[in-house]
């Protein structure tokens, strides 16, 4: 356990009480200037980290000339160095010497196309690689410079790529392996470990140098390692442990990401894919100063050996324009043309990783310089299943970890781009034009510069030329001019350089007037699926950083340091915003690390702010009018300015919920006042069954007085009816009687 408190004023120091005095004489005589102060404790635990950068100390610093103000001092300027080592450290580093050596010579052929891609990319490209001897061979003639014009076409082709490539960044996180609540604590706590070192190590600049570097050179490596003396801030605690009352910074150690090219990693020969690769070396060129800070006093042995030997000095040779290799000429790079006086304080450190095998269960860690011993022991991390080396490619090569470069293959086509304009250049230079001019006509060439009849020729319009009278005139004929083929040229080639780097004009938001948008979304699926490889890569690898992260996190740091954290606390954890714990891990939660496959194809991050914006216009997050939800959306888009964002949507709640409580308080007021009113009222009974009796009776009552009413106005109309057919029969029987009397009387009539 670690204590920090802050050293106390002498002159505030109290005077020891004599025994037996009275508590309140005491308390007056405590400065309260002293009783106002909090005391600040800073506890937590440190893991011993043997071996890592920084964690042997230097015991003796002194020099042997006080005078020498020099940084990087000689094993000579030391006024106390260790002894020599024993034999087995000796045979240790030539153990190590000897697998660099084996490293170097099977990977020599790709170094000269590594050296002749970031050339190329530098904009030095007037060189080729002989393909008898296998060297880099000038292209130059010193007696005719200005022949040679540079038209670098390759960085700005590559720095599209990686712009379309990195235009959003791969999703990855934590989930946990199970439903327990141990787990699930152990996915969070590792998420907000992973967004901390997101912020930390600015993934996304992060992402577009280890891209360059693999379509440069064609692979590209992330180191992740422990360092012992980096600074982190560290919360400070009341006396409780439970209330944050400071911070300070101490050297507690923290997680350092490096970018490192193809150039410094050295993988074992014999193997064909990641997984074979049994052993690697980290060869880099530092100064003497380095060993001594990271190493202690057996740093003071190392002695500058980075300008001689065979490869010794290859490691920076294709930026410095150094032969070391033995490989051929490569022209230095402005920014290292004068740094040759650095190495002469510098020495090479090799970095030797081996995997666990039967012989070694628990691998094989050594860090020597090509004299030194400076540690040699086990594999140092817990986490042994791959190196710390995340491996980064543009495309896979057959029988070798190492990727195919990009930059070397659009060098040929950069060659012949750049003799084309020098061509053109050559032409233009070598033309002149011709005045034609008829024999006697007493007409020079001079004729067209005369600068007489007193006044001067640089005011007239129009150049006065004499010529005899039966002459023709003298003419001027122009140039030629520059050849018509070669602009087609170099049109064929920008388009071949385009094919092979799969960044067309489509890609890049152009295209021709008139262009149908089925076939620009088609040109551009066509050049995401010749990226498909390099952007699983992208994919795969960040997940891989991830777990490294979190695995060293595990093993080397504190409990508690405060992090980059935006946006709500960690679960159990309510001490203080920023502070970060990992307990669950550390007790053994279980989670994986996965990536979402296809994430770094989005079309950025207005695109996925659009889509997240009709996802909550829709409802899947909750109501869009709720504070809470939007405080859900903002987190998931991470929009800029968010933690204000954030504030405003908490103020925000807090009105809701103030006007939430204020209308159920009102809703309460209201019932109590009817629950009174009701109260007052003089009480009545209600019996359902007799109102439905009532009800029934009132309806029965109604039907028969309706039915009643029908039966009497049928019998009115049977009684109508019956009345008018008797009439009718009465009037017919005495229309018949009064027939029958005519009849009769006819009848005497004629009988008389």
């Amino acid at each position: 356990m670690g204590m920090s408190m802050p050293p106390m004023d002498p002159n505030m120091r109290p005077q020891m009480p004599q025994q037996g005095m009275d508590p309140n004489v005491l308390r007056r005589m405590i400065p309260r200037a002293l009783l106002n102060t909090k005391m600040k404790v800073s506890a937590f635990k440190k893991p011993n980290a043997i071996g890592m950068v920084g964690s042997q100390q230097l015991t003796n610093a002194s020099v042997d000339d006080k005078q020498n103000l020099n940084l990087d001092l000689q094993t000579k300027d030391w006024k106390v160095i260790p002894g020599d080592q024993p034999d087995q450290d000796k045979k240790i580093t030539d153990f190590v010497k000897t697998q660099f050596d084996m490293a170097y010579r099977s990977r020599s052929e790709m170094e000269i196309e590594w050296a002749m891609a970031s050339a190329f990319f530098e904009g030095r490209q007037w060189f080729r690689i002989n393909t008898n001897s296998r060297n880099l061979v000038n292209l130059q003639n010193p007696n005719e410079p200005n022949r040679y014009l540079t038209v670098n076409k390759i960085r700005p082709l590559i720095d599209g790529v990686i712009g379309k490539l990195t235009q959003c960044s791969p999703d990855a996180s934590a989930v946990p392996l199970s439903d327990a609540p141990h787990d699930r604590i152990a996915a969070d706590e590792a998420n907000y470990l992973i967004h901390h070192y997101n912020r930390k190590f600015n993934r996304e600049t992060q992402l577009k140098e280890r891209v360059r570097w693999a379509c440069v050179t064609g692979t590209s490596f992330l180191k992740i390692f422990w360092d012992t003396k980096r600074e982190q801030i560290v919360p400070q605690f009341d006396m409780s442990g439970q209330q944050v009352v400071g911070h300070e910074k101490m050297n507690v150690g923290d997680i350092v990401e490096q970018i490192i090219p193809c150039f410094d990693v050295y993988t074992d020969p014999s193997a064909k894919r990641d997984d074979d690769i049994r052993w690697l070396i980290h060869a880099m060129i530092k100064p003497l100063s380095w060993f001594v800070d990271s190493y202690g006093d057996i740093g003071k042995l190392v002695q500058p050996d980075a300008v001689m030997g065979h490869n010794s000095g290859y490691i920076d040779s294709y930026l410095e324009g150094a032969n070391g290799s033995g490989r051929g000429w490569v022209p230095p790079s402005t920014a290292r043309i004068n740094n040759y006086d650095t190495r002469k304080l510098s020495a090479v450190v090799y970095e030797y990783w081996e995997k666990p095998s039967a012989l070694y269960p628990k691998g094989r860690y050594i860090v020597s310089s090509n004299n030194v011993l400076l540690y040699a022991g086990v594999w140092p991390y817990d986490k042994r299943d791959a190196f710390p080396f995340i491996p980064l490619r543009w495309q896979p090569r057959s029988g070798t970890p190492y990727g195919y470069s990009l930059g070397f293959d659009l060098c040929a086509l950069q060659s012949t781009y750049n003799r084309i304009y020098s061509r053109l250049l050559e032409q233009f230079e070598s033309q002149k034009d011709y005045i034609m001019i008829e024999r006697l006509s007493n007409v020079g060439a001079d004729a067209y510069d005369n600068q007489a009849d007193t006044i001067e020729d640089k005011n007239r319009i129009y150049r006065k030329v004499y010529f005899n009278r039966g002459s023709n005139p003298p003419q001027i004929q122009r140039a030629p001019g520059i050849g018509g083929d070669l602009f087609p040229l170099l049109q064929m080639v920008e388009k071949d350089m385009m094919d092979i780097a799969g960044l067309h004009d489509v890609s890049q938001g152009m295209a021709q007037a008139g262009t149908p948008a089925e076939s620009v979304r088609l040109l551009q699926k066509a050049d995401n699926t010749q990226h498909s490889y390099i952007r699983a890569d992208i994919e795969i690898s960040n997940a891989k950083i991830k777990e490294w992260e979190v695995a060293l996190v595990n093993q080397f740091a504190i409990v508690p340091f405060v992090g980059n954290i935006e946006g709500g606390e960690l679960p159990n954890d309510r001490i203080e915003q920023g502070v970060m714990r990992f307990d669950a891990i550390r007790n053994g939660g279980q989670f994986r690390i996965v990536y979402v496959p296809g994430s770094s194809l989005d079309e950025g991050p207005d695109a996925r702010l659009q889509k997240y914006a009709a996802l909550r216009q829709m409802g899947v997050f909750g109501d869009p009018a709720d504070p809470e939800t939007n405080k859900l959306f903002v987190e998931m888009v991470n929009m800029p300015e968010s933690s204000k964002i954030l504030q405003h949507l908490e103020m925000q709640n807090q009105k809701v919920q103030m006007m939430q409580q204020q209308q159920q308080e009102m809703m309460q007021q209201q019932m109590a006042m009817q629950a009174q009113q009701a109260q007052q009222q003089p009480v009545s009974t209600f019996n359902p069954e007799e109102e439905q009796m009532k009800s029934q009776l009132k309806t029965q009552e109604q039907v028969a007085i309706i039915r009643a009413k029908l039966e009497a106005d049928i019998a009115l109309e049977t009684a109508k009816a019956g009345i008018a057919s008797n009439a009718q029969e009465e009037q017919q029987d005495a229309q018949m009687q009064a027939d029958y009397m005519s009849g009769i009387e006819q009848e005497n009539r004629s009988t008389m």
